[in-house]
């Protein structure tokens, strides 16, 4: 692969424990799944799909502000990428600021309420692709603007491509702010939780992870914000065998700094879900 062999895998990693891993439940009425019909994904599958991977060159996570950021939002910008780096375990750096395009705008108007959205495919190829640092494994946008991927679509929460290294993703919807919520500590709390799932999700795509709908999974689309909130920040054991083979990864490293990640900010019930899974998978 790299010259390096993977880590070795403990010996219950992909075990599917139903405590820890239930499995998909049924769509809702306007949930991902209902709305979009999509395949299975097996681990075969993926091997054969010729998955984006790291290289000897390319080991590095490149996430790339597009637009204005306050300094509580530069600061999340930081707490963001050493999550990246813990999850997939790679190095990761924040590139300098550029600006949002004039091209690929859209007015929306809800309610007397007017704001701007950016299209996804003009930031990727237009904007994210001539800039793709050569030691780039996965180059990430990122912006507080809300995004959509084509007209007859509402919004997105972000795209990440399967085969060009390169995916957007949007803080605007995460925070009270778009929803009139006030500003409080459980609030920017279940802020934190969002922009942590959405960015792995994504990142996991650019890895050419496709949705899940096994179990429930990180890989799980998601149409809401509601659904977004019911869903797991954890890789099921599927998807985790397929990163792993990917990257080849230190699984219990993961975990273990994950831990400490969650128990550093006083995130009780990640903390707790990740004891029990560093107790589960053995050595």
């Amino acid at each position: 692969m790299l010259g390096t062999s993977p880590a070795p895998v403990p010996r219950a990693a992909f075990d599917a424990d139903p405590a820890l891993f239930p499995r998909k439940r049924p769509p809702g009425f306007l949930d991902w799944s209902a709305v979009h019909h999509e395949a299975d994904q097996s681990f075969q599958e993926y091997v054969e799909d010729a998955p984006t991977r790291p290289s000897a060159t390319r080991r590095t996570i490149v996430l790339q502000p597009i637009g204005p950021f306050s300094p509580a939002e530069n600061e999340l910008l930081d707490t963001l990428s050493d999550y990246l780096g813990i999850y997939f375990q790679m190095e990761t750096r924040v590139a300098e600021p550029i600006p949002l395009p004039t091209l690929g705008m859209r007015t929306r108007d809800e309610d007397g309420r007017l704001w701007v959205q950016y299209r996804t495919d003009i930031l990727i190829y237009q904007l994210l692709q001539p800039r793709l640092p050569k030691d780039a494994v996965v180059y990430l946008g990122i912006t507080t603007a809300d995004l959509f991927p084509e007209p007859a679509w509402n919004f997105v929460f972000g795209v990440g491509n399967m085969d060009k290294r390169l995916g957007v993703y949007s803080l605007a919807r995460l925070g009270p702010g778009f929803y009139g919520d006030p500003d409080t500590p459980e609030t920017r709390a279940r802020t934190l939780r969002r922009a942590l799932a959405v960015l792995a999700h994504e990142t996991g795509h650019v890895f050419s992870l496709r949705h899940c709908r096994a179990f429930e999974c990180l890989m799980n689309g998601a149409n809401s914000i509601d659904e977004l909130d019911r869903g797991t920040p954890w890789l099921c054991p599927d998807c985790l065998r397929k990163l792993h083979f990917n990257t080849g990864f230190d699984i219990r490293k993961h975990y273990d700094e994950l831990r400490a990640f969650y128990s550093t900010r006083q995130m009780h019930e990640p903390t707790d879900w990740l004891d029990r899974r560093l107790g589960s998978i053995g050595r």
